[in-house]
């Protein structure tokens, strides 16, 4: 399901979208007219009010810093974002699974490093881990994105939300 609200547009099931229409309606109409101001101020009530539903602004995803920070110290605790091992397909060739166990990376931040960050998708989830396998891929890649760039510098300035989410990251794998 959708709902549109301005600029502002929530996906998810009936429930997610009524609760976050509920706090979406807190926030001062001033502050969602500017878009680098909305984006913290949405992020924020993600978080606060544990928000399961999408919420786009103007087109673009507004991203849960607790989330994807939360998984950031999972991995370096772990020091691995998955437990991949290979399958061999025909003589040569072989893809990365999962059978040694679920992954660190969750489905939330990887598709923040491939929206947000300056990388492609790597055909999914497995192959992304598959190239940046441990914390300090992970490390390199943030100094470094796939484009030969900074992510914090890759990102626009008016997606606030996703460049506060990248300075938390640099912060914790002290990039």
């Amino acid at each position: 399901m959708m709902k549109k609200l301005g600029q502002i547009e929530i996906f998810g099931t009936k429930k997610q979208i009524e609760e976050a229409e509920k706090a979406l309606r807190t926030i001062n109409e001033k502050v969602l007219k500017s878009e680098p101001e909305a984006r913290l101020a949405i992020q924020e009530l993600i978080d606060e009010k544990k928000l399961k539903a999408d919420i786009l602004y103007d087109g673009n995803t507004v991203w849960s810093y607790d989330r994807i920070i939360r998984n950031v110290k999972r991995i370096k605790k772990e020091g691995v974002l998955g437990y991949a091992s290979y399958r061999p397909i025909g003589y040569m060739l072989r893809i990365p699974t999962f059978d040694g166990g679920k992954p660190v990376l969750s489905n939330y931040f990887y598709k923040f490093l491939h929206l947000c960050c300056g990388s492609i998708a790597h055909y999914d989830k497995a192959g992304w881990i598959a190239t940046y396998p441990t914390v300090e891929h992970l490390k390199d890649f943030f100094r470094k994105n796939e484009y030969g760039m900074r992510v914090l510098d890759y990102i626009p300035d008016w997606k606030t939300d996703a460049k506060r989410i990248v300075v938390g990251i640099e912060e914790i794998l002290d990039v």
